[in-house]
């Protein structure tokens, strides 16, 4: 993997960056109508967006690109705290490791997706770090009756289920788009 990000590679991470947060904010905005999707967001997310993040790694396979993504994620989900982006930068910079050992991998960037999409566990901090005021602020919206139902589905350690689905999101959004994107991993070098 070459070292230095360049303007270019920026601008590329930028593109890359917006599309993959407009995805993400819709599907939360989507699954978050139904408690049950909304606690399965981790999973099917990240089943949907491994194929741009495959994409986006091939694009800029640079030393620091998918950390910038990573805090891209971190700020659009840090609304209400800022643990979402320590995480997010924390899950960035293990993912960039797992690709520098092996930059020309196909299997390195999935994993390095399973890794990475945890980034998107940032709403479900305040559920376990902030139940009581995390379900006031979701009654405004949704009403009484999801709030009863959402709290319901979310034991002290949900927080695990939550985290265990993230990594098979990203499991499984790795492998798809390892195997949507043959084509551009053979293009660019990237053994599959």
């Amino acid at each position: 993997m070459k070292t230095k990000l360049t303007t270019k590679d920026l601008i590329t991470a930028g593109a890359f960056g917006a599309i993959y947060l407009v995805l993400l904010t819709v599907l939360s905005s989507v699954l978050t109508i139904v408690p049950v999707l909304f606690l399965a967001t981790p999973l099917i997310a990240g089943v949907i967006l491994g194929t741009v993040y495959m994409l986006y790694a091939t694009k800029v396979p640079r030393t620091g690109a998918i950390l910038v993504l990573a805090v891209l994620v971190g700020l659009i989900t840090s609304m209400a705290t800022i643990y979402p982006l320590i995480f997010a930068v924390v899950w960035g910079i293990i993912a960039e490791i797992i690709t520098v050992r092996k930059h020309n991998s196909a299997g390195a960037l999935a994993a390095s997706y399973c890794v990475f999409n945890l980034t998107s566990m940032g709403p479900f901090f305040a559920l376990v770090l902030a139940k009581d005021a995390f379900l006031e602020s979701c009654s405004a919206y949704y009403g009484a009756e999801y709030v009863a139902t959402l709290d319901a589905l979310t034991p002290s350690w949900i927080v695990v289920v939550l985290i265990a689905l993230a990594l098979a999101g990203g499991l499984l959004g790795g492998l798809f788009g390892r195997r949507v994107l043959k084509k551009h991993f053979v293009k660019a070098g990237i053994t599959v």
